[in-house]
């Protein structure tokens, strides 16, 4: 039999979410306006509540834990406002699937069928949401972009917002109460003076709305707030078409494997530091990392192991 497929857009929104695996994450759990959740895994209503059952998804850390923030960095809680319990915690999602769908019509429901055709297939499905906004609702025209998070301050108060770089080089910052619009020339000021940051000396109350307030005591880890607006504009390079540093340096490592130099190497090395420090791991696979870079760069007089 000829197969065939089609794609059709669902859309939805960010909710701010923990997922219990290891140790405690920060995500954005997906939700869409079929009822489906994206929590690592693409599950409808029913799933998601049998995730929160056996404490996949979380709505509350316990104090002197750490937190883990994709790309921004892990923090010891020291001590937590939390504004839901489980079952709190699921009706807002649910209310959510709502404020989206207010007839909740043309809900999905994954079938027994289809969990066990997964399971035979051996594949979880995780699909990558796409940032975009509406630039003009005649034709429904939208502009698409890409986001990380990021902590920021407003109005005497520190939030953890979701940071949007959009193709047309708008730049908006979300949270779920309200938004801030930037343009990529005037961001980098707030990276600079701090109204955008990632890391903090004295014990820092952040608000995680539609989670509760955390007071974080220690910074484990961070990346760093400039090194994220580096981050911010390769993004919008890359959304316009250009080569990322990632991918310069790449070429240029090839290059240097190729025709080893002097002058190879040090073109190697100034692409290598552009790059946002917390990105560089991502030159090789996931064990290599960006050892070999390094190798070259800062000790060429080692060997290459192969």
């Amino acid at each position: 039999m000829q197969k065939i497929s089609r794609q059709k857009r669902i859309e939805g929104t960010r909710v701010p979410g923990i997922i219990n695996n290891i140790q405690y994450h920060y995500v954005n759990i997906d939700v869409y306006e079929d009822g489906m959740v994206n929590c690592w895994e693409l599950v409808d209503l029913a799933g998601l509540k049998k995730k929160m059952t056996h404490s996949w998804i979380v709505s509350q850390v316990p104090d002197s834990e750490n937190i883990s923030i994709y790309g921004l960095g892990t923090y010891k809680v020291q001590s937590a406002e939390w504004k839901y319990n489980k079952a709190g915690y699921l009706r807002h999602i649910r209310d959510t699937v709502k404020r989206l769908n207010p007839k909740m019509e043309n809900m999905y429901t994954i079938s027994e069928d289809e969990i066990q055709l997964q399971t035979s297939r051996r594949v979880i499905y995780s699909p990558q949401a796409s940032e975009f906004y509406v630039k003009n609702e005649i034709g429904y025209q939208t502009t698409e972009g890409e986001a990380f998070t990021i902590f920021l301050k407003h109005q005497d108060k520190n939030y953890l917002a979701n940071l949007v770089i959009y193709k047309d080089g708008r730049v908006t910052c979300y949270t779920t109460k309200f938004e801030l619009n930037f343009e990529i020339d005037d961001i980098e000021e707030y990276f600079q003076n701090g109204t955008l940051f990632t890391s903090f000396t004295n014990p820092t109350t952040i608000v995680f709305e539609d989670l509760g307030k955390i007071t974080f005591g220690e910074v484990v880890y961070s990346a760093d707030s400039i090194e994220k607006y580096k981050q911010l504009v390769d993004t919008y390079q890359k959304l316009n078409g250009s080569e990322t540093s990632l991918e310069k340096c790449r070429e240029a490592y090839y290059d240097y494997l190729e025709y080893p130099s002097e002058p190879a190497r040090a073109r190697l090395k100034e692409l290598y530091e552009l790059i946002p420090e917390h990105e560089r791991k991502y030159l090789g696979d996931m064990d290599s990392r960006d050892t070999d870079y390094i190798r070259i760069i800062y000790h060429p007089e080692r060997k290459r192991e192969v």
